[in-house]
């Protein structure tokens, strides 16, 4: 196998490790934003419920534009879609 398979391969695992990455740190962060939101447990829970949501509906419109473009384009845009979104949800 050539050295471009290994580097294919160790991007999509990166790429799709970010997801779960994301979640194992919004986790354990709850209970502090529920404080500083001043907002009850199931308020704060109801984020992670639509953030799965958002997940699976936004397969209905990635997979159709995947399928015109291309898997790279709708990638790239993601990923900088979701670094934008990271930074500016970053500390306030």
């Amino acid at each position: 196998m050539t050295g471009s398979f290994w580097r294919t391969a160790l991007v999509l695992g990166l790429l799709s490790a970010v997801g779960p990455f994301a979640i194992d740190m919004y986790l354990p962060a709850m209970p502090a934003i529920g404080s500083s939101l001043n907002a009850s447990v199931v308020a704060v829970q109801g984020t992670l419920t639509l953030y799965f949501l958002a997940f699976g509906v936004s397969q209905l419109i990635y997979g159709p534009i995947a399928d015109r473009y291309g898997r790279k384009p709708p990638l790239i845009a993601g990923t900088l879609l979701f670094l934008v979104a990271s930074a500016a949800a970053g500390p306030v």
